[in-house]
């Protein structure tokens, strides 16, 4: 467990766009969260956006919505989850840990930039944590 928060950490220091931090487990269970942001009320639907496997065609969950602030789901591949709010209050990343997994990194990024701007750290990071989840 301290390695998967000193894994946070790091995330958190690399990259100052991110600004909270969420790991869920293969059985989506809530390893470990940033003391400011507290998604264990939201873990089916974060769990349910993780798990769908999306066919050719199929559209997916069109939104998620994380401490009652609703997300609209922009992109949904294997590799990544994005959501993004209508009314600027920020942006989800999910990454399935490992890629196309049932664990997952859920970061919430910076309602002043895109979450683009933040995509490759937390896709890196999403890598690392698979070898604790």
């Amino acid at each position: 467990m301290s390695d998967v928060n000193d894994l946070i950490g790091k995330l958190l220091e690399e990259d100052s766009n991110v600004y909270a931090v969420a790991v869920v487990d293969q059985n989506g269970n809530l390893i470990s969260q940033t003391e400011n942001w507290d998604i264990s009320n939201d873990l089916n639907q974060i769990n349910e956006l993780i798990r769908i496997k999306l066919e050719l065609g199929q559209k997916g969950m069109t939104s998620i919505q994380i401490q009652g602030v609703k997300y609209m789901v922009v992109e949904n591949t294997e590799e990544r989850k994005i959501a993004t709010n209508v009314q600027g209050q920020g942006h989800l990343i999910l990454c399935p840990i490992p890629v196309g997994g049932n664990g997952g990194l859920i970061t919430y990024i910076n309602p002043a930039v895109g979450p683009r701007d933040a995509l490759l750290t937390v896709q890196n990071y999403a890598q690392k944590f698979s070898g604790f989840i």
